[in-house]
């Protein structure tokens, strides 16, 4: 409410009598002008305007808060001719030449900035001794570059390091944002950066982070302009529909009235031209009437004083020929894009939520989802993104994951939308487009294209051998197959292959083929390898299981023989060459506004599809659209002309039938629409369930994939219907749809709703009778409900059917893609309820053709339970609640029970100082299996990484996953490489189970200063963390249901994401001493393709701190830790490691700029997992002491100098190459080590800071290792 009544200040200056309270009402003339229904108006005062206050003549007036204007309707002029086709009537009007409006102000002004000192004084940087005297403008100094008007924040960095046991590498980093005005009317918003950063945001929220976006963008109330990260979406046309995200520039240019706007971004619409709406099932409700407005009783004071204000201009005298405004919108964007469209049709599950794989439309398994560029649709509805909303996506590996809200089954339709990059060729894109308004004729035409460049392939590599076969298949993608094997040097580094020949035992036949490398002298191979399938011809390889092989640093390949001529193997030593495309669009349309509620329209397109570029082959198409759509025609108590004895026209009210519908409005719409056999579009541009409707496969504008024969389609479409709102209306459609060999059928639509006193009716009903090639389909689909509105408990009935029969035309092969009938309970409670519920019992039961394939037998019966709550349990309590239980008893399998479930309860007690926060969640989903390999950091880019390479540990030769370990140091000698994950298609159906639980408990604050028990106990307080999200294959329901219900040993466990952390503390805020004792542990277990992972973490520690003297300080920490990996296929990664610290450290500070530390830290290590049977072989064990120094220099505001000496002593006993060895040495050697730094943070001027950094490290036994680094930024 403070938004909107701030956003309604303006100011007038009142006048009252000198003497007498201010009145908080006032009042002003508005001039009406002439020739308008609407009269728009701003209220200007000097405090804030009460936007629910305005009223004239006791009415209320209309609020655009976005605008800041109010709005006066008045009773239309307009008259729909009798006569179809004719122009609207005009009839005389009586309207004053201006109106008193008048309205009550706040006593202040909410929008007027308040402060108790300017911000500009604040500069946290810095310290001044005494603080906000004076008014010298501190912030200004931080701007090393002054930027009047214009805000900024960021920096720019620019860095060096360099070694004698590493190379020089330099980084750099520039984030700037800015905001602000150039001139009067031109706004600057702009996000530069020079970071490449190589993954997509987390898809769980509804509003993204695009923390990588780039662009400047330049506003003006006749243009705009920007230039970067681009996201490029059509304007209002039926046959060019598209997404796009380019690297480019967009431009628009508005000319005339601009419906009110100030400034406009690219992309700014013209109003939507009037196209028919969809008649049918789950068609969307029609609104109230507009301008219908409540009058709100309260009349306008007289003796009030008056100020005059001025509504919009009158229309110009060109407006008034053309009978409304004349306005146009230029649109002009070109740039590189950075992925490819495709729409899919995810298969789904029984009872799993998912995640479900999204591949691309070409085969591709693995892709990256652009950020916000999917739609997803279940059952033909959109969803939306987030959490606690419908569904959450991960962009990067291309998996959706729906929430409890929905229970995923077989009978589920899912559908996708998105786009994904694609970075083999580079794509160029070129739009154009321009909307035009004069009156009531508008026209636009559009330009699109979007082209790979055969010769730039940046993520591709093309020999002369492969452009030969692209330029030969013509537009025969299928054939781009390539042989997969490359002769290559021999490498270490790589998985190889030696190339041996083998003979067909069955046909004597003999080929070559490839196994992994055994000789390195000869014949050495670098092969791809394509799922093509199981069982696919010639797919002759599998992913090896070989112990002695999957631990090799990436995926080994191995040759299977074909069994009867029949492939065992799903992959081919092959590669599929993608194609360079090239897509275009133009179109043409034009709508004319016959009267206030009639449009007639045409709309034109002209397709190019080139599906190789290497070809000159080519395919263009065209497509037709035209016909007329009436919305809101009134009906009941119309006008009817006859004429007077003198001849002139004269009209009076209908009476009858048309009388007795008054307020209804009629509809309509008629259309024809044709599109050539080889019109393609860029996007989809139909309905969703636009194919399944017509009982057809999914032709996705077939043309544009060239998977499907080509055909000409021909769809008439004709709609009538009649609404009064939501509640009250009926429509009927037809529509006929011809395309040659594939579907010819009418479809026929008819929803209506009534509501009869305090019952709601609703009801709709679909029809098809369709020739799909050949066979017949023969369709019914309808709903019928009912509702009972009075009440705090509303109750409800639905009946829902599905029958979708398709047969031979001689009618003895009987198939059907749907056929069932569902029967459904609802108790909801009142919209405006405290409590909000809704309790739901649906009864399902499918049909499928039985063995004879003429008559129909059930297949299955489902029964579900859904329930919904929400309230507040008291005032400092919420609780939210959803759970669905599902049995479904199904002749082609077991019997399957399903529970899915969501739970939210907050609690905020005493004062807000205990707080409960509980999220649980319970769902099927399912589990993938994971492989990951360690690859080298790019040249240049030393010391990124995060494992090195430990050698050939096991002496095979080769580099293995066991030898590459975890980097304990900085330098760069131990950041050579990054372990990647590889994702497989292999997923295992588990239960899941999330669990997240924070409590926090502290003493009111009353009783820190009362006495007794109570002071004892605001002495103490606690922090305590649950987080727990497991997937397994129990089928108990109750062990499912209980997340603490299993151990990470458990065969049954998949994956395990596990923290416990309990922290509990004792005088926290108390300077003098404290304490605090934590509790912790972490186990994460990993589902991989070899096997499973399993990391677990548990320690116990506790801190002591005194304040012994002003500028003496101590601090006592002691922990007991275990730290354990088991790998079920790398037995040598397995340890258990038992660990007890204990570190006394000593602070003296003299001054407030210098500070000295001295502490002693002993570790020991030892592990407790023997990995041979022999008892006498020893167990690795490591004893560190560690005594430090540091000194610390302070300056704030101008430097910051501190260095740091550390004596390491470690005696261990083991095998120092071994991993356990290395994991309890953690980079250092036995004996005496040396490690010291310096470090020097330095502002030179306002706004530019230097920071110089070296490290020295000295093994025992080892040369010395030195690391130095600087660092230059600037703060803007």
């Amino acid at each position: 409410m403070l938004v909107l009544l701030a956003g309604g200040a303006v100011g007038v200056r009142a006048q009252v009598r000198p003497g007498a309270v201010p009145s908080s009402r006032r009042c002003a003339w508005v001039r009406v002008p002439a020739g308008r229904d609407t009269t728009e108006f701003s209220l200007a005062d000097t405090l804030t305007v009460v936007p629910s206050s305005v009223s004239t003549d006791g009415r209320s007036v209309a609020y655009d808060a976005r605008r800041d204007r109010y709005r006066i309707f008045w009773p239309s002029s307009r008259v729909a001719s009798p006569e179809p086709g004719q122009p609207d009537l005009r009839l005389p009007t009586n309207r004053p030449d201006s109106v008193l409006v008048c309205y009550r102000v706040l006593p202040v002004r909410l929008a007027a900035p308040r402060f108790r000192r300017p911000r500009s004084l604040m500069d946290s940087l810095s310290f001044e001794s005494r603080p906000f005297t004076g008014y010298a403008d501190l912030g200004r100094q931080e701007q090393i570059l002054a930027t009047p008007g214009i805000n900024k924040t960021g920096s720019l960095t620019r860095g060096i390091s360099f070694g004698n046991a590493q190379n020089v590498f330099v980084n750099s980093a520039l984030n700037l944002q800015l905001e602000g005005k150039l001139t009067d009317k031109i706004n600057l918003t702009a996000a530069i950066s020079d970071q490449n950063v190589p993954f997509q945001p987390e898809g769980n929220t509804q509003q993204l982070q695009e923390f990588d976006r780039i662009y400047v963008t330049l506003t003006h109330p006749r243009w705009a302009l920007t230039a970067g990260d681009v996201v490029l979406r059509n304007k209002p046309d039926y046959f060019l529909r598209f997404y796009k995200n380019v690297q480019g520039a967009a431009g628009d240019l508005f000319l005339g009235q601009q419906l009110g706007a100030t400034t406009a971004a690219p992309g700014a619409l013209l109003p939507n031209p009037l196209n028919p709406i969809p008649i049918g099932p789950g068609s969307p409700g029609v609104p109230p009437y507009p301008g219908a407005l409540s009058g709100i009783p309260g009349g306008s004071p007289a003796n009030n004083p008056v100020t005059t204000v001025t509504a919009s201009s009158t229309p110009t005298r060109l407006e008034r020929a053309l009978g409304g405004a004349v306005r146009s919108s230029t649109t002009v964007a070109a740039g590189v894009a950075k992925g490819k469209f495709a729409s899919v049709t995810v298969e789904p599950i029984e009872n799993v939520q998912g995640p479900y794989r999204l591949r691309g439309p070409n085969g591709e398994q693995f892709i990256i989802i652009l950020a916000n560029s999917e739609r997803v649709y279940l059952d033909g509805r959109l969803l939306v993104r987030g959490f606690d909303n419908d569904y959450v996506i991960d962009y990067n590996t291309a998996e959706l994951t729906f929430s409890p809200r929905h229970l995923i089954t077989r009978n589920s339709r899912l559908r996708v939308d998105y786009e994904y990059s694609d970075f083999n060729y580079a794509r160029s894109l070129y739009h154009l487009n321009h909307y035009q308004e004069a009156g009531r004729l508008q026209v636009h035409a559009n330009y699109y294209r979007e082209a790979d460049n055969p010769d730039n392939s940046p993520n591709l590599s093309l020999t002369d051998a492969d452009r030969t076969l692209l330029r030969n298949i013509g537009d025969n993608v299928g054939l781009a197959v390539t042989g997969g094997a490359d002769s290559v040097a021999y490498d270490r580094r790589q998985i190889q292959y030696n190339r041996v020949r083998f003979t067909d035992a069955g046909t004597g036949a003999t080929r070559w083929i490839y196994v992994l490398l055994t000789d390195s002298t000869r014949g050495v191979y670098n092969v791809r390898f394509t799922d093509v399938g199981q069982g696919a011809s010639g797919a002759d390889y599998v992913l090896s299981t070989d112990p002695t092989r999957v631990n090799a640093n990436g995926r080994v390949y191995e040759f299977v023989a074909p069994v009867g001529g029949i492939s065992q193997g799903r992959y081919r030593p092959e590669r599929l060459l993608p194609t360079p495309l090239e897509k275009q669009v133009v179109s043409a349309g034009a709508s004319f506004r016959v009267d206030s509620t009639t449009t007639v329209f045409v709309d034109l397109a002209s397709s190019k599809l080139d599906l190789n570029r290497f070809s000159p082959e080519a395919d263009e198409g065209q497509a037709m659209r035209i016909g007329y759509v009436m919305e809101g025609r009134p009906i009941g108590g119309g006008l009817s002309s006859y004429r007077l004895a003198d001849g002139r026209p004269a009209y009076a009210r209908r009476a009858g039938l048309a009388g007795q519908l008054q307020g209804y409005r009629l509809r309509s719409a008629l259309d024809y629409e044709y599109t050539s056999r080889r019109f393609a579009p860029i996007d989809r541009y139909r309905d969703i369930e636009f194919d399944r409707n017509w009982s057809t496969a999914a032709t996705q504008q077939s043309n544009a994939t060239g998977g499907r024969i080509s055909r000409e389609d021909n769809i008439f479409n004709f709609s009538l219907g009649l609404v009064r709102d939501v509640n009250n209306s009926i429509n009927y459609r037809v529509s006929r749809r011809y395309r040659a060999g594939e579907v010819s059928g009418v479809q026929h639509w008819l929803d209506a709703a009534q509501r009869v006193g305090d019952v709601e009716l609703r009801g709709s009903l679909f029809l098809l009778g369709a020739d799909a090639g050949r066979r017949r389909s023969s369709w019914t689909r309808g709903e019928a409900a009912v509702r009972y509105l009075r009440g705090p408990v509303l109750p409800g009935y639905a009946y829902r059917f599905d029958k979708n029969r398709v047969r031979l035309p001689s009618g003895d092969s009987l198939s059907t893609a749907n056929y069932f009938d569902e029967h459904a309970l609802f108790l909801t409670s009142q919209d405006s309820a405290k409590t909000k519920f809704r309790l739901d019992y649906t009864f399902r039961r499918d049909q499928t053709p039985a063995a004879d394939l003429r008559t129909l037998q059930q297949r299955g019966r489902a029964q579900t339970w859904q329930g919904q709550l929400s309230t507040k349990l008291g005032k400092y309590q919420d609780l939210s609640l959803l759970a669905t239980y599902r049995d479904l008893a199904a002749r082609d399998s077991a019997r399957q029970r399903t529970a899915l479930g969501q739970l939210g309860w907050n609690v905020a007690l005493l004062q807000g100082q205990l707080r409960s926060e509980l999220t649980y969640n319970v769902a099927t989903g399912r589990e993938p299996k994971r492989d990951y390999v360690f690859i080298p950091v790019p040249a240049g880019q030393q010391g990124q990484g995060t494992h090195y390479y430990a050698g050939d540990l096991n002496g095979n030769n080769r580099q293995d996953k066991e030898e590459f370990l975890e980097a304990a140091t900085p330098d760069a000698v131990y950041r050579t490489h990054i372990k990647v994950y590889l994702f497989t298609d292999t997923y295992v159906t588990a239960f899941t189970n999330r669990f997240a639980y924070r409590l926090t408990l502290g003493a009111p604050r009353q009783w820190r200063d009362a006495k007794g028990w109570r002071a004892v106990a605001a002495r103490f307080s606690a922090v305590n963390t649950v987080n727990l999200d497991r997937r397994t294959t129990e089928r108990d329901l109750l062990a499912r249901l209980n997340p603490f219900a299993y151990q990470t040993a458990d065969q049954q466990l998949l994956s395990l994401s596990k923290l416990l952390r309990s922290t509990l503390y004792f005088n926290r805020s108390n300077p003098i001493f404290g304490a605090e004792l934590t509790v912790q542990q972490t186990q994460q277990k990993t589902l991989l393709a070899q096997g499973s992972d399993t990391r677990n973490l548990a320690s116990q520690g506790l801190l002591l701190r005194r304040t012994l003297t002003t500028g003496l300080t101590s601090r006592l920490a002691g922990t007991r830790s275990i730290r354990e990996n088991r790998s079920s296929y790398l037995a040598e990664r397995n340890f258990l490691l038992e660990q007890y610290e204990l570190q006394p450290e000593l602070s003296y500070q003299p001054t407030g700029i210098w500070r000295f530390t001295g502490s002693y830290h002993r570790t020991t290590k030892r592990n407790t997992l023997r990995l041979t049977p022999d008892p006498g072989t020893p167990l690795a064990r490591g004893v560190f002491d560690e005594l430090s120094v540091e000194t610390r220099v302070s300056q704030v505001g101008k430097r910051t100098l501190s260095g740091t000496a550390s004596l390491v002593r470690v005696g261990f006993k083991g095998t120092e190459s071994s991993v356990v060895g290395l994991e309890i040495l953690q980079a250092l050697r036995p004996g005496n080590n040396l490690t010291w730094n310096l470090n020097l943070e330095q502002r030179l001027s306002n706004g530019l800071n230097i920071t110089l950094s070296y490290d020295g490290r000295k093994p025992n036994g080892l040369n010395v290792i030195h690391t130095g680094r600087m660092q230059a930024a600037v703060l803007f």
